[in-house]
């Protein structure tokens, strides 16, 4: 395309494709253009044809192995998830803590990964915690100050909860205590994050 200035844009012979916001240029396809333009697109439209067409055959070619090609992505997505597993928990030194059937816990020196990570970066050390819950305590008490972490110790157990019962190993003490939930509740108040510094 040519930018013409709008005042001179009947002089140039062509084809009108647009103009600028403000209206002082003309964009002008020449007509000297026009009708190789057409060819190129005509060529363009051809190719993306003949591609189609291979792909066509090479599908079909290929139809006879599904199969096998399914068992290799079932496979590789197996290793690739056993390799992000292993690399979590080498990161983060998670251990596959001892498991109980009596639906109770025991997580000593447990702590949050977004709030180690944060806190690893920044030069800062991460204090783990203990939290103990079992069918004679089953309710759970937190109180103190703004930024006591009181909605850290509620999103640690919460997460480390998830993980285990998604088969990731946990960032506990080897001697910790875990058991499977059927089901898992969450109510946070607002819409704060742990990377702000706010939970």
């Amino acid at each position: 395309l040519l930018a013409v200035l709008s005042s001179y844009k009947r002089q140039v012979p062509g084809q009108v494709v647009g103009s600028s916001k403000t209206g002082n240029v003309t964009y002008v396809e020449p007509a000297e253009t026009v009708q190789l333009n057409n060819e190129i697109e005509q060529l363009k439209d051809d190719e993306r044809k003949e591609i189609f067409k291979i792909l066509q055959v090479l599908t079909q070619q290929m139809f006879v192995h599904l199969p096998l090609i399914k068992s290799y992505q079932q496979l590789l997505t197996t290793f690739d998830f056993i390799n992000v597993k292993s690399r979590l928990a080498l990161k983060f030194d998670a251990v596959l803590p001892g498991l109980t059937k009596d639906l109770s816990f025991d997580l000593i020196d447990a702590y949050h990964l977004v709030l180690k990570l944060n806190n690893e970066q920044a030069g800062k050390s991460t204090i783990p915690q203990r939290i103990t819950m079992n069918r004679e305590a089953r309710i759970l008490v937190i109180s103190g100050p703004n930024a006591g972490g009181k909605s850290i110790t509620l999103k640690t157990i919460g997460l480390l909860q998830l993980m285990l019962q998604c088969g990731l190993l946990v960032p506990v003490h080897p001697n910790s205590k875990m058991s499977f939930f059927q089901g898992l509740l969450t109510d946070i108040g607002d819409i704060q994050s742990i990377v702000d510094e706010l939970s």
